[in-house]
């Protein structure tokens, strides 16, 4: 494959969206940030909270799992949304700087591996093969590298950097550990814009989650993937059974305790976990059982009890 030239910025720059209604500028922000994965989500709900509390103010941020890590851990964020669960290394990090959190699921997706709607010569891809277009030795340059019955044709290849969550549990699922994975790609933590280059080019592939696969079905479709018991598209029923197991996961959200100790950042964060039973079917997500919203609930009020 050509050395592609990665797309800077992406990650850094993010999606934005500032929600505010009615109220002081002087008033205080909630300020929610991390995966990608969960910005459709973390931006229903705040636009639900919104509604319903006028004196409202809240920021939503993408910035990539380990970016919202960072910013938890250093005080400059709320509540984060992650799309795997925090590392050793990032809760050291956390704990040096006296932040502690709480984590608790908020709903699940599927990672979903999509391509342009003009390519129907690929429908079901297995995880061998997966893992020989992703590893990183990058010997697959062309689709019939892959499969001697595909075209000829170079593969572009689109998908989130070392700072998401979504590639890191790609690259333990396909590589077999957290990080592996070729270089030579267009690498961005922004979903809309590795859509954007996969219905670019007839011959590209990507990944990202599956929530946000519904914005850009009229350019994509997904590839379905064999993991030794049939091919299975990312669909919610797909996930919820566990059919597409185990490019499946579970998403999050971290919130400071010391944070908590504000009315208005307490309240959202109740608010996202009651909403995400509600809203997250609606927004292309699987929601989980209801014992674990009751559940996480009951560890949010805990952790105001316990905040300094």
């Amino acid at each position: 494959m050509t050395p592609l030239r990665p797309m800077l910025g992406a990650a850094t720059v993010g999606m934005v969206v500032v929600l505010s209604a009615g109220c002081g500028r002087d008033a205080p922000v909630v300020s929610v940030g991390g995966a990608s994965s969960l910005y459709p989500l973390s931006e229903a709900i705040a636009e639900d909270f919104a509604g319903e509390r006028p004196d409202a103010r809240i920021t939503v941020v993408a910035s990539g799992s380990a970016g919202g890590f960072r910013r938890l851990c250093a005080g400059e964020v709320d509540i984060t949304g992650a799309s795997r669960p925090i590392s050793t290394a990032e809760s050291e990090r956390c704990r040096v700087a006296g932040i502690r959190y709480l984590g608790v699921p908020i709903a699940r997706d599927g990672i979903a591996i999509v391509a342009n709607r003009a390519n129907t010569a690929v429908q079901c891809l297995t995880l061998d093969e997966l893992r020989r277009l992703w590893e990183p030795s990058g010997g697959v340059a062309t689709w019939r590298d892959l499969r001697p019955a595909y075209p000829s044709e170079e593969i572009r290849l689109f998908g989130p950097g070392p700072g998401s969550g979504t590639f890191d549990a790609f690259t333990r699922v396909v590589m077999g550990r957290p990080g592996a994975s070729r270089a030579d790609y267009y690498q961005t933590e922004a979903d809309n814009l590795i859509a954007h280059g996969v219905a670019g080019n007839r011959w590209a592939l990507g990944y990202f989650g599956s929530a946000a696969f519904a914005a850009h079905r009229d350019r994509l479709r997904t590839i379905e993937v064999d993991t030794g018991f049939g091919c299975v598209r990312p669909t919610v029923e797909a996930v919820s059974a566990g059919a597409y197991s185990p490019l499946s996961r579970d998403l999050y959200i971290y919130v400071a305790y010391s944070t908590l100790k504000r009315a208005d950042v307490f309240e959202f964060a109740r608010y996202y976990i009651v909403a995400a039973e509600r809203l997250s079917a609606l927004a292309g997500y699987v929601p989980l059982p209801s014992a674990e919203y009751v559940r996480s609930r009951a560890l949010l009020a805990g952790a105001r009890g316990a905040a300094p």
